[in-house]
């Protein structure tokens, strides 16, 4: 069985930094609003109602605005937390896997990651999993945990840089069909295991995402891969 390696990266926590310039932005605002309407009432001792009035309503959006800020902030609190959980769970349910380097898990800024080798799924110069596979069981692990989920659920996938072979080129002319041709029929096994399939997309990156050198046949083994992406 070919192994790969690539470590799995935690996302920069830039959430905090955001909020804290979101929220600074908007009470700035408000203060400004507040300036403008105690200044000119030190100035003129009254204002007229109009005036009186059209400050009042700015004062009044700016407080409506940072209430809306405030609600953005605690959903996207929500969606990080939730993101997190569910690498978690996924990082428990293929600790075994992962552990012999026979699928990569990785947590996005916005989605989860998961990359099956293809070696371990289709029998060379195949584009149907092969049935009983290590792969597939992964796939349907992975669909287990789908279903029911609201993730739009990208399947790419990738192939070494090395020729289609003659006989198979007549179906497929390039890596790009091959790959292609690859990602459809995991995504219609995902399917078919119960993931919403108006959530579902296949498409091929061809030979031109390699995730290592073609130089070698590790290398090589590492790139003929098939990436899901969850967001």
């Amino acid at each position: 069985m070919k192994h790969f390696e690539k470590s799995a990266v935690q996302p920069p926590d830039i959430a905090p930094k955001k909020r804290m310039s979101m929220m600074k932005s908007s009470r700035s605002r408000i203060a400004v609003v507040l300036t403008l309407c105690s200044g000119l009432v030190l100035s003129t001792g009254c204002v007229k109602k109009s005036e009186y009035e059209a400050l009042q309503a700015q004062y009044n959006q700016a407080l409506a605005k940072e209430g809306k800020l405030t609600k953005t902030v605690e959903q996207q609190d929500g969606e990080i937390n939730a993101l997190k959980s569910d690498f978690d769970k996924l990082t428990e349910i293929f600790a075994e896997e992962i552990a012999n380097q026979e699928l990569q898990l990785e947590q996005l800024v916005d989605g989860i990651e998961v990359e099956i080798p293809s070696d371990v799924m289709y029998k060379s110069g195949a584009t149907a999993p092969t049935v009983g596979s290590d792969g597939l069981g992964y796939a349907k692990t992975l669909a287990d945990f789908l279903a029911g989920a609201d993730y739009v659920v990208s399947v790419v996938g990738h192939t070494d840089n090395q020729k289609v072979s003659p006989a198979l080129a007549k179906k497929y002319p390039s890596n790009w069909e091959l790959a292609g041709a690859r990602a459809a029929g995991v995504a219609r096994f995902l399917v078919a295991n119960g993931v919403d399939p108006t959530l579902v997309v296949a498409s091929s990156g061809g030979k031109y995402d390699p995730a290592a050198s073609n130089d070698t046949p590790a290398g090589r083994a590492q790139n003929r891969r098939i990436q899901i992406i969850l967001r």
